[in-house]
């Protein structure tokens, strides 16, 4: 019995450890020459900022599924994260036919005709976005951002960010934005506490192929 006590108190010991060892990475995010929060909000509307870390330390995929349905003849959501090699699922929640496919680089596939009540799942193995059509519906659009590592984040111009349970280590913090130059900088996320590294996106339009790289 005490054999299994001591058992026991080294395995908490060791995973109370392992856990700890883990910082976070916060900041706020800009657009370039736009000075307030409030103006940041009004310039970037609802438009979506991706961003995530790259490293020793990049992930397997998650086994949790992402799920874009079809309803009222358009996507939902029309935007989405996954992670390289991560599922996507695509149900038809509609009364109508559709055909989802996409064009996009080595990410390009086509569900074929399916009806409601039935689903087509894809998994996306290279990073960067992928644009998802209906070939029936052509006003059907949505977009999916895959990154390679679970450690990203989904933000707006004038909010702030965070990216919890780091493990330790050098990285490189990257941004994408679709009215902005990519970002990227080193940073050096702590054993413990928290690294800020704040985000100002300059205005441009190279970021969709950089994110490919």
């Amino acid at each position: 019995m005490i054999r299994a006590s001591i058992i026991v108190s080294f395995a908490v010991a060791m995973f109370l450890t392992v856990t700890a060892h883990a910082g976070s990475v916060s900041g706020k995010i800009r657009l370039a020459n736009v000075s307030t929060p409030a103006a940041n909000q009004a310039a970037g509307e609802k438009e979506n900022v991706v961003i995530w870390l790259e490293g020793t330390h990049d992930s397997k995929p998650p086994e949790t599924t992402i799920k874009i349905s079809q309803r009222s003849l358009q996507f939902s959501p029309d935007f989405a994260i996954a992670v390289r090699g991560q599922k996507v699922e695509m149900p038809n929640d509609d009364d109508v036919v559709h055909n989802v496919y996409s064009f996009t680089g080595q990410n390009q596939f086509n569900l074929g005709l399916y009806a409601k009540g039935e689903s087509r799942t894809v998994v996306f193995d290279q990073t960067g976005i992928v644009d998802v059509f209906c070939s029936i519906h052509h006003q059907m659009h949505a977009r999916v951002f895959v990154v390679p590592t679970k450690y990203f984040a989904n933000g707006m111009p004038g909010h702030s960010f965070t990216l919890a349970d780091v493990p330790p280590g050098k990285y490189v913090l990257k941004a994408w934005h679709q009215r902005s130059h990519m970002m990227e900088k080193t940073i050096i996320v702590p054993a413990t506490g928290s690294v800020t590294a704040d985000i100002n996106l300059e205005a441009g339009a190279q970021s969709a192929a950089l994110a490919r790289q």
